[in-house]
C-alpha cells in the first residue's frame, strides 16, 4: 500500500509546483496601481468601469492603453491618489478581502455609485 501512495504524492507535488504564478504588472505606464498581479489589476480596472458606469475607452485611448492623451486618464490617476490618501489616513488598519478593491475601504464606487460624476452626499 505504501509503495502505491508515495508515487501518487510525488506526482501531486510535482503538479502543484508547475502551477504558473500571476505576474506583477510592471510597466512605466502604470503609475498608481503598482504591485498588483495581472488578474488583480484587471479586476481593479473592471471595478472602476462599474463604479463610473463607463467602458475602458472613457479613460484610455482605444488600441493604445498606455497612451496618456485622454484627459480622463489624468483625472482618474488624481482620484486614485486621493482615494489611497483617504484610505491611508482613515482606514490604515483595514484588511482588504478577497474580492474587494485593492484600494481599500473607500473606492471609486463610494462616491460615484455607477455615475461618471460623483454623487453629492445627502446632508
Amino acid at each position: 500500500m505504501r509503495a502505491f501512495i508515495i508515487p501518487i504524492l510525488i506526482a501531486v507535488s510535482m503538479q502543484q509546483s508547475n502551477t504558473p504564478t500571476a505576474q506583477i504588472v510592471d510597466t512605466p505606464s502604470v503609475k498608481i496601481l503598482k504591485g498588483l498581479t495581472a488578474p488583480e489589476f484587471d479586476a481593479e480596472m473592471q471595478q472602476m468601469n462599474v463604479a463610473l458606469g463607463v467602458a475602458c475607452g472613457f479613460c484610455h485611448v482605444r488600441g493604445n492603453f498606455a497612451n496618456d492623451d485622454n484627459p480622463h486618464k489624468a483625472t482618474a490617476r488624481r482620484m486614485l491618489e486621493m482615494t489611497q490618501a483617504i484610505n491611508r489616513q482613515f482606514f490604515a488598519g483595514y484588511s482588504v478581502g478577497k474580492d474587494e478593491s485593492r484600494l481599500g475601504r473607500v473606492t471609486c464606487y463610494t462616491c460615484h455609485q455607477g455615475e461618471q460624476k460623483p454623487k453629492k452626499p445627502d446632508l
